[in-house]
């Protein structure tokens, strides 16, 4: 797996440091000071909008320059980590490439890692990325990260955003500058609060990768109140249609992944789940990596016609189709297989009902 840190708030602890550096460039620029909690409550990324608020009509170029000495004065020799990273990173990178992106000055950045003993552990770093929605995608283009293998962790709604743009899951981390509150509204793919779950969230991914037995899986057909399915496109799939769904987690009922699972993919909230069947997926051909999954799939519904639909990195396209007209579409292997056996099972309930009358 590729994994992008964040630096500030992330991986380093450095909150308070950057408030004291923040406010005093505020005050050598003539402005009231402002309080720690004021600031962790405040400050985002980009920060030429938190200094619009607190030096107004200050231009940018003097608030940047002005930080960026006082970053260099204090910054590489002060900045601490959060506890375990140290270790951590050490462990991450037999399992892992790691890179990082910073808003932070490069020299400035450079400097702490070689204080710290942490550069010879990613294999990229790249600070002074004033904004990481545009960076991100570049740093992928940069070193030929494939998105389905890559994810971004970070402790600001900006590298979720970032995240988004470049189309690799979002980790969230609530130790650091936002809380998780703050973090939910952009909807990460997890919100760990602490970098032992880091840590923990890592491992079980390299587990996954790297040993070799079946994965169960659930996923399931989500109806509208008309009988439309939903269907999301997704490049695991060779970029074919196919249903939401995924892992089940440790100790997770298969309903209750599936729910979880059709929440985090669509945004939707479905009911009325029924058993459909279970299908043998082994290294199928479409799939994007070699897997052995055991399909679980169901039946939901969920309320409303066409409800609009919030897909999260997995997907990029989606749409609601009658079931006969969804067979007509370039679908996966696996989904084409669940759709025909629900319709017949529907049809011949349909038959037996008739019969019956």
């Amino acid at each position: 797996m590729n994994v992008v840190f964040d630096w500030a708030g992330t991986l380093a602890d450095d909150q308070e440091l950057t408030w004291r550096i923040t406010d005093q460039v505020i005050r050598d620029a003539g402005f009231p000071s402002v309080p720690f909690e004021t600031y962790r409550r405040e400050f985002t990324l980009p920060a030429a909008g938190f200094y619009a608020t607190y030096c107004p009509g200050t231009p940018w170029e003097r608030i940047e320059t002005a930080f960026v000495a006082a970053c260099r004065h204090r910054y590489p020799g002060e900045v601490t980590l959060h506890a375990g990273v140290g270790e951590g990173i050490a462990c991450l990178a037999c399992r892992h490439k790691l890179f990082l992106l910073s808003t932070l000055d490069q020299a400035m950045l450079e400097a702490a890692l070689d204080r710290l003993g942490l550069r010879r552990f990613f294999a990229a770093v790249r600070g002074s990325a004033e904004d990481k929605v545009r960076a991100l995608p570049e740093l992928l283009r940069e070193h030929g990260l494939a998105q389905d293998e890559t994810i971004m962790i970070g402790d600001t709604p900006h590298d979720l955003r970032a995240a988004a743009a470049a189309g690799v899951a979002g980790i969230a981390v609530s130790y650091g500058y936002a809380s998780a509150q703050t973090l939910a509204a952009e909807r990460p793919e997890v919100t760990l609060s602490s970098f032992a779950e880091v840590l923990r969230f890592l491992d079980k991914g390299a587990c996954a990768e790297s040993r070799h037995f079946p994965v169960a899986t659930v996923g399931g057909l989500i109806r509208d109140a008309e009988g439309n399915l939903l269907l999301v496109r997704t490049r695991k799939w060779s970029g074919k249609y196919g249903i939401p769904g995924g892992k089940i987690d440790y100790g997770e009922t298969m309903e209750a992944a599936f729910a979880r699972e059709a929440r985090e993919e669509t945004g939707l909230a479905v009911r009325d789940l029924e058993f459909a069947m279970v299908q043998d997926c082994v290294e199928h051909p479409e799939f994007y990596r070699s897997r052995h999954f055991i399909l679980v799939n169901y039946l939901a519904r969920v309320d409303g016609v066409k409800p609009p639909v919030r897909l999260n990195h997995e997907s990029d396209a989606y749409l609601w189709a009658g079931p006969t007209e969804t067979l007509g579409l370039d679908l996966n292997g696996p989904t084409r297989v669940l759709i025909e056996k629900a319709f017949q099972k529907a049809s011949a309930k349909a038959l037996g009902k008739a019969a019956e009358a």
